[in-house]
């Protein structure tokens, strides 16, 4: 079998074609990682202010003591001042 010449061009270009693609690939890859690394903090060197932002506290009704006066209800979460406001 003989090879054509034609042929040999038309791989040569689809080889250089998907090398090209594959280089590509890899930049954008390595870029997006480098992106990444530059966005991502350590937990440990997050401020008090920026930790405070990630966290939340749920609060339970059942976690407070209610007291009504005046058509008001006054809800405290601290026993030493409820217990202030009962005596």
């Amino acid at each position: 079998m003989e090879t054509n010449p034609r042929d040999y061009g038309e791989r040569c270009r689809f080889d250089a074609f998907c090398k090209s693609v594959l280089r590509n690939e890899a930049h954008n890859y390595r870029r997006g990682l480098k992106r990444q690394r530059d966005r991502q903090v350590s937990i440990s060197a997050l401020s008090q202010a920026d930790m405070d932002k990630l966290s939340t506290v749920d609060h339970y009704p059942s976690d407070s003591y209610i007291f009504s006066s005046h058509g008001y209800d006054l809800h405290i979460n601290n026993e030493l001042v409820a217990d202030a406001f009962a005596g």
